[in-house]
């Protein structure tokens, strides 16, 4: 069973376990029959048990108390109904669950805690490699040339011959078209003027694009026939989370996998948005699976960190990311995002998720 599926029917019944007690509060408001109030709170407290199972941890405690409580409702109607005192023993079950579930909550947010700074670390870490990364590309090619630039100028500026002048100032002209050139590839990196532009599909296209003329690898993508119409719900922030997942695959794949071909597909059904990046490079040892469920600061594949940092931004989507790969058959990295979750419009402490390179 997938998240979204668990999901959807842990919250079916905990709607059904809510109208249940709904049921045995108007029923002994009406002073009607204790034996169908305590069927139906034994049935409200089981079925919340078992949607706790189902939720995610976030809402598994509090639904475990909610269960208990049902259960000592239920007990206690149990001992009306057979006015039998020892039954009040019964009690000590139903408030284990309780006291369980509160320490299970407590144990969840100092999880929760742990992750966080951990995602915060990581995105430190993150945002330093990318300081290094433009201060690499700035001083090893902007800087160089533009001082070859300045260099020829001079030489030029010495000579009085009008052919060594011409030759300069044509040689400092290339130079120049070299670097704004690579520039505007820098700008395009930090960020894509199409996805501004014109939006997240055709962005993605260009990507694709740049992949094919700039690696000589075919690089492909396809798009179903509703996904426009549905990723235009979806905010600025969600779309630059979704472009940087696939462009980081893209790269990964581009450095680390030596592919003949890339496919990129987007596609939708009623309750996701589905992207995929697939390759035929040389593929890589599958993660362990419950590397697919969080976001750890040590690198698992090629491209560690930026792996990393597509979790957190699938996280921040509240989508699952999964990467299916093995030794010779290719690498597909998954992301499903549900169509009316989050969509990546603040991230869990509350505030705007800021835009960075992964």
């Amino acid at each position: 069973m997938t998240p979204l599926s668990r999901a959807s029917a842990a919250a079916v019944m905990e709607t059904t376990a809510t109208l249940l007690l709904v049921a045995t509060l108007a029923l002994e408001i009406a002073q009607h029959s204790l034996h169908a109030e305590a069927v139906l709170c034994l049935a409200a407290g089981v079925i919340f048990l078992v949607a706790a199972v189902l939720s995610p941890e976030a809402r598994r405690s509090w639904l475990a108390i909610i269960s208990g409580i049902s259960l000592v409702i239920a007990v206690a109607l149990l001992v009306r109904i057979a006015d039998a005192p020892l039954l009040n023993g019964l009690h000590l079950v139903p408030l284990t669950l309780i006291a369980s579930a509160a320490a299970l909550g407590h144990r969840s947010d100092q999880r929760r805690g742990s992750l966080d700074r951990e995602r915060t670390r990581a995105r430190r870490d993150g945002e330093e490699r990318e300081r290094r990364h433009w201060a690499r590309e700035l001083h090893d090619d902007t800087l160089q040339e533009l001082g070859a630039v300045q260099i020829v100028l001079a030489g030029a500026t010495a000579s009085s011959r009008p052919d060594v002048m011409k030759d300069a100032i044509e040689q400092a002209r290339r130079l120049i078209s070299n670097q704004i050139t690579s520039l505007r590839h820098l700008i395009a990196e930090l960020r894509p003027a199409a996805l501004d532009q014109l939006g997240l599909h055709p962005a993605l296209e260009a990507l694709c694009r740049s992949t094919s003329e700039n690696f000589g690898i075919e690089a492909e993508l396809r798009v179903g026939a509703d996904w426009d119409r549905f990723v235009a719900k979806l905010t600025p922030e969600a779309q630059v989370h979704v472009y940087r997942i696939v462009q980081e695959a893209v790269t990964n794949a581009v450095k680390h996998a030596e592919p003949t071909r890339i496919l990129v597909e987007l596609d939708s059904d009623e309750h996701t948005l589905s992207t995929k990046v697939t390759d035929d490079g040389r593929g890589m040892r599958p993660e362990p699976a419950s590397a697919t469920m969080r976001a750890s600061p040590q690198p698992t594949a090629p491209g560690g960190m930026g792996m990393t940092a597509m979790r957190e931004r699938a996280h921040l989507l509240d989508g699952h990311l999964t990467v299916d790969s093995a030794p010779g058959q290719g690498t597909r990295v998954t992301l499903r995002v549900p169509r009316h979750g989050r969509e990546g419009r603040r991230n869990r402490s509350g505030r705007r998720s800021p835009e960075r390179c992964g």
